[in-house]
């Protein structure tokens, strides 16, 4: 590629993500920001309803929770209303929930709102990211979707800052009014600005043409596989093989059956959502493992949280280096190497009987979270697309069901294993676990996506 035809592909790629700015990413950098405030001070809420630790911390794991519930539904919204009003959904619901913490008078309404505030949260991500799947040309997908979880980085990165002096003014539950009015300014936001489908279609289309035009769409036959009844069409979904000369009970069973995208598409969900649930179990485990790691070695409450937040940023600074590596060089360059790096980090950790060990492992497991920020999005805008093209949301709420499932799960294994034998079976559990996934992604992510 000559040096003008490279400069007019940056240009154009430029100007592409430029227009995803405020439709896509100022609305959710404010949604981010609101939730990232309010979640460190949840189980303080717990804790001054009367709430002892244990419940504290299950009234905080609801957010998780209500996000894991929220995701097939959400998928059900996006279908019928279009994502733009599932986001002003999300944002109205958000809003009413964060208030509903904000007064609630004992633990049974603060938990009914933390589990709403997941449920809103879910319904929002969902419908960013099945419009950025349906808008973004395949050659730019993994830098829109690497920026579209650097918003959510950025967004919990400074909420907790907004927050702190808030708290010293006027309390922590005043916390959960900057929820509300960061999901406000969404809704103007989201009211003010044009269209954003009519924009980015015609942007989508003028990118495809110069590319000789490509469909976002082109599908791979892949080969059928029998399973009772039904089977794998060429499309990777699970169909009803009706009777001939009519609809029989069983086929009008399954047809309804297969509305649900997680038996809709089982096939591909089982294999690489299995995957990329590993992965975000691993992300969830590291957020968890390290802060107790650290008290363990008697580091210092200050100490411990000025490392978190180093390794935050550095998390944080690499977050379109991912999208960059993913579409030039192909999707498994980013999901195997994230996998491997998080878990090797694991694995050391029972080695890390100093602070300055401490601090390279938290450093490590940061890097290689960082740069693979934004793949799972990616993987699933991608396999939507090909599986999927005429019903995204539905697939892509099967998907994130998957992979919040994940999420969920990977403090909660660390909770049971270091029960039973100690932190650092915990850590090598969860590092054994992060490269089983590593064989998957490198196994079963399709050749035909990315590169």
């Amino acid at each position: 590629m000559s040096e003008e035809s490279s400069q007019k592909a940056k240009s154009e790629q430029t100007d592409f993500l430029h227009h995803l700015f405020v439709p896509v990413y100022m609305p959710a950098i404010l949604f981010a920001t609101g939730e990232g405030s309010l979640i460190p001070i949840v189980p303080l809420t717990a804790k001054a309803l009367g709430a002892n630790l244990a419940t504290a911390g299950i009234i905080s794991g609801l957010l998780m929770i209500g996000v894991v519930l929220g995701d097939v539904p959400s998928g059900f919204i996006v279908n019928k209303w279009g994502e733009t009003v599932a986001m002003r959904i999300a944002a109205v619901l958000a809003i009413v929930s964060a208030i509903f913490c904000w007064h609630a008078p004992n633990l049974a309404v603060l938990a009914a709102g933390v589990l709403i505030i997941g449920i809103a949260s879910a319904t929002f991500n969902l419908a960013r990211h099945a419009f950025l799947t349906a808008w973004t040309p395949p050659w730019y997908r993994a830098r829109a979707m690497s920026l579209l979880g650097g918003t959510t980085r950025i967004g919990y990165f400074v909420g907790p800052f907004i927050a702190s002096p808030l708290i010293a003014l006027a309390g922590s539950r005043s916390v959960y009014w900057i929820h509300v009015a960061a999901c406000i300014i969404v809704l103007v936001v989201l009211q003010v600005t044009p269209d954003p489908e009519k924009l980015l279609a015609a942007n989508r289309t003028r990118a495809e043409r110069r590319r000789g035009g490509k469909s976002m769409n082109a599908a791979v036959p892949s080969s059928a596989r029998r399973i009772g009844i039904s089977h794998v069409t060429s499309q990777g979904v699970i169909e009803s093989a009706g009777a001939e000369g009519g609809i029989s009970e069983s086929s009008a069973f399954m047809t309804r059956l297969l509305r649900f995208p997680l038996i809709r598409y089982f096939t591909v969900l089982c294999r690489m959502g299995t995957a990329a649930g590993i992965l975000q179990m691993m992300r969830a485990s590291r957020q968890v493992i390290l802060p107790l790691w650290g008290v363990q070695l008697n580091i210092s409450a200050p100490h411990i949280a000025l490392i978190m937040g180093v390794a935050g940023a550095v998390d944080l600074s690499l977050f379109y280096t991912s999208g960059q590596i993913m579409d030039r060089f192909g999707r498994r360059w980013a999901a195997v190497p994230v996998l491997v790096g998080i878990s090797i980090g694991h694995l050391l950790m029972p080695f890390a009987q100093a602070e300055w060990t401490y601090v390279c492992i938290a450093i490590l497991i940061s890097v290689a979270n960082g740069l693979g920020s934004g793949i799972v999005m990616t993987l699933g805008a991608d396999l939507a697309s090909r599986y999927a093209p005429d019903n995204m949301p539905g697939f892509l709420s099967g998907w994130r069901m998957s992979t919040d499932s994940g999420s969920a799960i990977g403090p909660l294994a660390i909770s049971g294993m270091t029960a039973l034998t100690g932190l650092w079976s915990a850590a090598v559990l969860m590092g054994s676990i992060g490269l089983v996934g590593a064989f998957m992604m490198q196994r079963f992510i399709p050749r035909f996506i990315g590169k």
